[in-house]
């Protein structure tokens, strides 16, 4: 009997072993290619600047993570943000471990949406780059202005390694 337990262990920890050497030889199923570049996707995270000089105009981007619910309580509380029992104001968290950022061509036909605020915020609003670009260079915008460059956060999305939608996101 201990012999085929000690049998049983053996393969367990062998394919333990080879789970791990696969993971690490093809990634962890992240977000980025085997060049470092953002796969095609959908990203949460901060726009630092935009260089419309460049052809075509680029973007760096601080991807960060946009957490709701249970996840961002749990992101949260393993940050020390919170303490156990608490949960996080307006049911989100944005979790940003490292402010690397990359450098993302602009699509020439890029789709660019905002937040609007009238009588109440809107998302989703259509927008154009120019004014969204000129925004960055302006000091510190406010929720009336139509752009708040850096002062908001993003969601990109990536295709082919170029940023072809650019979508603010609403944060009360």
């Amino acid at each position: 009997m201990v012999r085929y337990a000690a049998a049983a262990v053996a393969r367990i920890a062998s394919a333990a072993v080879v789970a791990v050497v696969c993971l690490l030889a093809v990634g962890c199923g992240g977000s980025e290619d085997a060049d470092g570049s953002l796969a095609d996707g959908r990203y949460y995270g901060y726009i630092r600047a935009v260089d419309v000089s460049s052809s075509p105009a680029a973007i760096r981007f601080d991807q960060a993570e946009f957490l709701t619910g249970a996840e961002a309580n749990r992101a949260a509380l393993e940050d020390g943000v919170i303490a156990e029992g608490e949960t996080v104001p307006n049911d989100y968290y944005v979790r940003n471990p490292d402010a690397a950022e990359e450098e993302l061509p602009v699509a020439s036909d890029v789709v660019v949406t905002r937040v609007e605020c009238d009588a109440g915020c809107a998302e989703g609003v259509a927008g154009s780059f120019e004014p969204f670009a000129e925004s960055f260079a302006n000091g510190e915008p406010t929720l009336e202005d139509e752009y708040r460059g850096a002062q908001s956060q993003y969601w990109v999305t990536v295709e082919g390694g170029t940023a072809v939608a650019i979508d603010e996101q609403y944060l009360p």
